[in-house]
């Protein structure tokens, strides 16, 4: 199948009995040369995500904010199904590299059964800084707030 999220069939799982894929990857080497510029407000672009198929909530969201702030991952711990607005999804981030305007970059999230890896590192594969978040396992937040992601998200007929 392609990586369109059309419908349920050209959706991808995180244990895809079609393609006999386990263990997806998202990785990209990237520059930010051009950016929105509001006075008094941080640029959010976001770079990479995964998000669900009828799932208002994505999974996750790497948000690059600016050449000072490190980039974040944004995900939410839990979500509802058929596009439902969900008030209890709390969403929350962790912190990975920072990387200047018009720096290389790299970028690597990774979904399988056991859960989810995070990583930046320098255009060059250095300094890699990197989490990862199984399901249903208890992780501090950027804040450290302990937060986790449902076992939910792993469900076999969840379709990304």
């Amino acid at each position: 199948p392609d990586c369109s999220t059309s419908d349920k069939d050209t959706s991808w799982y995180l244990n895809d009995t079609r393609t006999h894929v386990s263990n997806h990857e998202l990785t990209a080497s990237l520059r930010i040369d051009a950016h929105p510029d509001i006075t008094s407000q941080d640029p959010k672009v976001i770079v990479g995500q995964i998000h669900g198929w009828k799932i208002s909530q994505a999974l996750v969201k790497l948000v690059w904010e600016g050449s000072h702030k490190p980039v974040r991952m944004v995900m939410n711990s839990k979500f509802k199904r058929d596009n439902q607005s969900c008030s209890d999804c709390e969403p929350f981030s962790v912190v990975l590299g920072t990387y200047p305007a018009g720096v290389e970059w790299r970028y690597t999230i990774r979904a399988d059964q056991n859960g989810l890896y995070l990583a930046t590192h320098d255009g060059d594969g250095r300094n890699t800084i990197e989490h990862f978040l199984g399901w249903g396992q208890e992780y501090k937040d950027k804040d450290g707030d302990t937060v986790s992601l449902t076992p939910d998200w792993a469900s076999p007929d969840i379709a990304f």
